[in-house]
């Protein structure tokens, strides 16, 4: 009699066990896809940075510049730090900006609307799909000059 209640409370502890651990494991899926969820809401938003962007326009005191669709170059922006930049025609020849195919490393402040890429500091705003880095190099002349990478969001 004994064998057998000591059986059943081994039993009982076993099944409690096994859907413990498969509500853990149902719950853990659930937290998965609402990360993946949130991450790509977030991707999906217009003035976030997460996503990826393409370089459409730059703007420099001399005037500004159109790239064709064909030669835009993307940029992925993830929640990790990290960008993955993806150059359409050879080698980048744009100043304050990664000028091969690779991942690097980037800070964005919101706040203080800085990003910090390829140990470059610049002043980036995003607002309804579009961001704006702008960024100051010195000229030919010894003159510091501005100039402004505009990106769409895909």
């Amino acid at each position: 009699m004994k064998m057998k209640k000591n059986l059943l409370l081994v039993m009982g502890a076993a099944m409690m066990l096994v859907f413990g651990i498969s509500s853990c494991s149902s719950s853990d899926d659930e937290i998965s896809e609402r990360s993946n969820d949130e991450v790509s809401e977030t991707a999906s938003d217009p003035n976030s940075i997460i996503g990826v962007w393409e370089l459409k326009t730059l703007n420099y005191p001399e005037g500004d510049r159109e790239i064709p669709l064909d030669d835009r170059d993307l940029f992925t922006f993830s929640t990790n730090g990290k960008v993955k930049v993806a150059i359409k025609k050879g080698k980048s020849l744009y100043p304050d900006l990664p000028n091969e195919d690779g991942e690097y490393d980037y800070f964005y402040d919101k706040e203080k609307q800085i990003i910090q890429l390829c140990s470059e500091t610049l002043k980036c705003i995003i607002s309804d799909g579009e961001m704006h880095l702008e960024g100051h190099h010195f000229g030919p002349d010894d003159g510091l000059y501005t100039h402004e990478f505009i990106f769409i969001k895909k």
